[in-house]
């Protein structure tokens, strides 16, 4: 099966947080493993952000998927309209989608996946 890219998900969309909307991510994803990425996560209450960092010792932990092939339109207008970031939304948004370097921890390959920063 090809794929449409990689998916990183550090709050709401874990595994281990049983929200809703994982079921949608998993339907159209591919679960690799736990993983983690270059960042800072901050409390914005009730849920995470993530912002970006140039220190590749401040990481954060999560999840990487992989894109079933073809799911990505489908897949980016849900989790857009999830996170508040798509064109519907009211500016300015609270998160932006941006592709970023990815260690999978199993292996410590890098993948460059998609991941929602807040744009705090």
């Amino acid at each position: 099966m090809g794929s449409d890219g990689f998916l990183f998900v550090y709050g709401t969309l874990r595994t281990i947080e049983g929200h809703p909307m994982h079921n949608y991510l998993r339907a159209h994803c591919d679960f690799l493993g736990a993983a983690s990425i270059a960042g800072i996560k901050i409390d914005l209450g009730g849920y995470p952000g993530l912002l970006p960092s140039g220190d590749p010792d401040q990481r954060v932990e999560g999840e990487l998927y992989r894109i079933h092939d073809g799911a990505s339109e489908e897949l980016f207008e849900a989790l857009d309209r999830y996170e508040g970031c798509s064109e519907d939304d009211p500016e300015p948004h609270e998160y932006f989608r941006h592709r970023q370097d990815v260690i999978l921890s199993a292996d410590h390959q890098i993948y460059e996946a998609w991941v929602y920063l807040y744009n705090g």
